[in-house]
């Protein structure tokens, strides 16, 4: 059985942007050298979110609506609350971000499994592998790792 893990860096442009990256799950694949098996696509990251789904304005447009309407910003969020949080402190890093983080945990998409045959990934006709930022923007990590024959 073959299998690689590759690591590709995303930058979002803004909060609730969307990255696609289908093209990098794309060449993980041709650079494993496999072309029947499974790609996994994971994000290591607590405050966005992997997706599988149509690129298209009009979709995104209507998931950043709904996600704003369902878990606002300037609510009280006790992630945020420095006077009674104590765990997992990182001095100089931490900021108001509890609403990312309970977007991320509603949303709970850290990966996919994504079937290969003939060396590309199955997806359906309009489905692209996404990246949802739902933080302040920074570098991301999306670790892919490819197996099969």
């Amino acid at each position: 059985m073959k299998h690689a893990t590759t690591t590709t860096t995303v930058t979002p442009d803004r909060r609730l942007a969307f990255v696609d990256l289908t093209d990098d799950l794309r060449r993980a694949i041709k650079d494993s050298g496999v072309t029947d098996g499974a790609a996994i696509a994971f994000c290591p990251h607590t405050t966005c979110q992997l997706l599988v789904n149509e690129w298209e304005d009009g979709a995104m447009e209507d998931f950043r609506a709904r996600l704003t309407e369902l878990v606002p910003e300037d609510r009280y969020y006790a992630h945020d609350d420095m006077e009674r949080r104590t765990q997992n402190l990182q001095e100089g890093h931490e900021r108001e971000n509890g609403h990312s983080h309970v977007k991320q945990m509603l949303l709970t998409t850290t990966s996919h499994a994504i079937p290969v045959a003939a060396g590309e990934p199955l997806l359906g006709q309009w489905q692209r592998l996404m990246l949802v930022e739902l933080d302040d923007p920074k570098d991301r990590q999306v670790v892919f790792h490819v197996f099969g024959s």
